[in-house]
């Protein structure tokens, strides 16, 4: 087995929203799993990532697939992962994980391509886990790596300007399916970002009357008097879907619309067209909505579908895409050549000290010796020295992969003693 990289996960481009929202982490959660997954079998550093897109966990692993084995009985015990459903997560090994984490950072696997969003989600999951202790030499090397794609990414292709946002796809949305909104009835569920996000893109289009509910009424008024709209209590729900053209959910906290209520409503409304776009993860709109008839509702996969297909910055897509290959390339490598490097230099250290004691001890037993003698045997002790070093460190660098040979120098010279030693005189 090789030191390695692996990324198992479940994301839009590998699962529908129906199934993913299943696994999303709040960051509790996360924190839970970092503590599981560190002390289990084969995790020696771990990153757990999740958001409304995707759910991951990067390993730096011993055993790839030990360590798979360890995430899939952490979803089955706190995710109920049936069997079944282990084939929606992808599981990526070496440098093919390596790339794939590059493409996330950079937000070239996104719903909205290069959204800085995916930046700050992995930033945020890097943060959480170097606070839990669950990275090291690995995954910080890795993390920066990413980090410095990403941005190398923006700046050369600029693919932050003029990006879709899924508020401007939820209007776009709205305005295939209704034509003009400026006679249109608006009622937006939830006061948080994504619900601001909306409200502003629906004033730029002139809409209608918008009024915004949301569990916490001083929420809900805070944002109408932010945007200039209306607020209503959330017990009037249903009186204000009555009169509703578009209802956009965009709650935080739950508020649930199920079809069976709905339909009442429909039924009071004549079955006048309603267009409910449900942007909310997990969702708060129940699937079997869709059957009723005068109803159109679209989910975060929906909006998704939309923005691939207007996004014309995709076309930069392939340009990306070499950038990350030729990042990616070789990085695994480099990242375990450069970890043994502290192990030759501890290494090189106790030779050194060896082989000076060996010349102290000869001195006392055949010497004095004259100053030309001296000369020679200090000479002699370097070479011997770097022979042997040089020699160990080739195989070293050439076989980073090999933890066996690593662990045989640390235990041959003492390295762990040596670096005990160095502790305590920084201590005093």
């Amino acid at each position: 087995m090789e030191p390695t990289l692996v990324v198992i996960g479940i994301s839009l481009r590998s699962a529908k929203l129906a199934i993913r929202e299943r696994f999303i982490l709040d960051p509790a959660k996360k924190a839970a799993a970092l503590e599981a997954l560190v002390r289990s079998d084969a995790v020696d550093e771990v990153i757990v990532l999740s958001n409304c897109n995707r759910t991951e966990f990067l390993v730096w692993t011993q055993d790839a697939s030990e360590a798979a084995n360890s995430v899939l009985r952490f979803l089955a015990r706190s995710n109920n992962l049936k069997l079944a459903e282990w084939s929606n997560f992808y599981r990526l090994v070496g440098d093919a994980a390596v790339a794939h984490v590059l493409r996330v950072a950079a937000g070239v696997d996104s719903a909205v391509f290069g959204e800085p969003e995916a930046t700050s989600s992995m930033l945020t999951s890097w943060q959480q886990a170097q606070r839990a202790s669950t990275t090291g030499r690995f995954l910080d090397s890795l993390m920066a790596k990413a980090f410095s794609v990403a941005a190398k990414i923006r700046q050369e292709l600029g693919v932050n300007s003029h990006m879709m946002t899924v508020a401007e796809s939820t209007v776009a949305i709205c305005r295939e399916a209704l034509g003009a909104l400026q006679k249109r009835r608006v009622l937006v569920l939830g006061a948080g970002q994504m619900a601001l996000a909306a409200v502003r893109e629906l004033q730029n289009e002139d809409t209608g009357e918008i009024t915004i509910i949301n569990r916490s009424w001083d929420h809900a008024q805070q944002l109408a008097r932010q945007c200039k709209i209306k607020a209503q209590h959330a017990e009037s729900i249903w009186e204000q879907m009555l009169t509703a053209d578009v209802v956009i959910a965009a709650a935080t906290e739950k508020i649930q619309i199920t079809a069976a209520e709905l339909e009442v409503v429909m039924r009071e409304r004549k079955n006048k067209r309603l267009v409910i776009v449900d942007v909310a993860v997990p969702r708060t709109v129940e699937a079997q909505v869709r059957l009723l008839d005068g109803v159109s509702l679209h989910d975060l996969d929906d909006l998704c579908a939309a923005m691939d297909v207007r996004d014309g910055r995709r076309a930069t897509m392939p340009a990306a895409e070499r950038i990350i290959a030729e990042e990616a390339m070789g990085f695994r490598g480099k990242l375990l050549t450069e970890s043994v490097l502290p192990t030759i230099s501890g290494m090189r250290e106790r030779l050194e000290r060896i082989c000076r004691q060996e010349v102290e001890e000869l001195k006392e037993q055949f010497g004095p010796f004259t100053e030309d003698q001296e000369l020679v045997l200090a000479a002699f002790s370097a070479h011997v020295t770097q022979r042997i070093a040089a020699s160990l460190a080739r195989q070293l660098k050439e076989m980073p992969g090999r933890p066996e040979l690593t662990s045989a120098i640390h235990h041959l010279f003492q390295l762990e003693d040596l670096k005990r030693e160095k502790e305590m005189k920084v201590c005093d």
